[in-house]
């Protein structure tokens, strides 16, 4: 990939480094990282090395009467941000509308004024949510402002929001359609809650999961289950699914696809990990009816805390899908001690930076 905002933004700081070198030097370090335990020949699963991101934020910069998109600077470069010509790593549906978007915005004074950032999100069919966030007091008579960008740009649901508002002009959600082995799950997506940030790699992570489930026996309890996105593939390896996640927004979005996807052996719950781990513990008679013995977590940078640790170590196989490599190995020292680690992956969710996801299979050793 060439951008023009390479060595001038700070996101890209591989921006010198080829892809695949990236790629080979990513793997040796988690090889290093990891070599106290007995991993398998880590799996690298990568994708595009371009328009990769279907969710991207960027600052407003106004310089007189332009306006440009502004990303961080380097670290090297000092704090504060850049203005950027063009952004190579989003989805292509975002990049072909950034730039004529803004030049209508910078039309409108009404909406250029103090807009200080855009947020986008996008779907597989092209189809786009645009926040525009204000530091300006917003109300109802920016609509018909709204109503002229839309007839510019039909596939674009807009929003407006301005602390403590939000205005939201048809509909805050977007339809995803993943394509996983030949087949197809929908997904509601719903603005300013967290969804997989490359499509490609997320195929590839749920197909991942769902080859590493496909003999387990017993159910799957899931934590922090977002708005079902592995949980909704993985239950057709499972009799019954117990999910958990607590944010009410991503868990009515879970309940919603799983009733698109036709899947009706999935209890979802509002509830966070150590809440669930309250359940259990107290024998709770929801949960009489199930065989747990499985689990998959994908939580946050963090990792596990001790008593979600202390939970998640009760099960006898369990899949970690992490986005901290270093929260990853602290909660290993924990859930590897009498299991075997049966499968060791790395996925590249975003090229030219250091962030590394991993997927781990731990199987419990009789």
């Amino acid at each position: 990939m060439t951008c023009s905002s390479f060595g001038k933004c700070g996101s890209c700081v591989l921006w010198q480094m080829p892809y695949d070198e990236q790629l080979e030097m990513k793997k040796e370090k988690l090889k290093e990282m990891f070599s106290e335990f007995n991993i398998p020949e880590i799996e690298v699963i990568s994708g595009p090395d371009e328009h990769f991101r279907a969710r991207a934020e960027f600052r407003v910069w106004h310089e007189d009467d332009k306006s440009y998109y502004a990303m961080r600077k380097r670290k090297e470069d000092g704090r504060g941000v850049i203005p950027i010509e063009e952004c190579k790593i989003v989805d292509r549906a975002i990049y072909e509308v950034m730039n004529p978007l803004l030049r209508e915005i910078e039309k409108n004074e009404n909406l250029r004024f103090k807009l200080y950032e855009i947020d986008f999100l996008s779907n597989s069919k092209g189809e786009l949510i645009v926040t525009l966030i204000y530091h300006k007091k917003v109300d109802e008579s920016i609509a018909k402002d709204i109503k002229k960008l839309k007839e510019k740009f039909p596939q674009i649901d807009f929003i407006v929001r301005k602390k403590g508002r939000k205005f939201v002009f048809d509909k805050n959600y977007l339809i995803e359609e993943l394509d996983i082995d030949g087949k197809v799950y929908k997904y509601k997506i719903i603005e300013n809650t967290f969804s997989q940030p490359n499509r490609e790699i997320n195929k590839k992570m749920i197909s991942w999961a769902l080859k590493n489930s496909k003999e387990l026996k017993g159910d799957l309890v899931e934590l922090y289950c977002g708005n079902g996105n592995f949980t909704i593939p993985l239950s057709e390896n499972f009799k019954k699914v117990i999910a958990t996640e607590i944010n009410k927004e991503s868990i009515e979005a879970a309940t919603f696809n799983a009733e698109m996807n036709k899947r009706d052996n999935i209890t979802f719950l509002a509830m966070s990990a150590a809440e669930f781990s309250d359940l259990k513990k107290e024998n709770s008679p929801l949960l009489s009816s199930y065989d747990l013995k499985n689990v998959l977590i994908d939580p946050p940078r963090a990792g596990l805390d001790s008593k979600s640790r202390e939970f998640v170590n009760e099960f006898d196989n369990i899949i970690y899908i992490s986005c901290n490599p270093e929260t990853l190995k602290r909660d290993l020292e924990t859930l590897a001690n009498g299991r075997k680690i049966k499968a060791f992956a790395f996925f590249d969710q975003f090229p030219y930076t250091n962030h590394m996801e991993c997927g781990v299979v731990l199987e419990r050793e009789n």
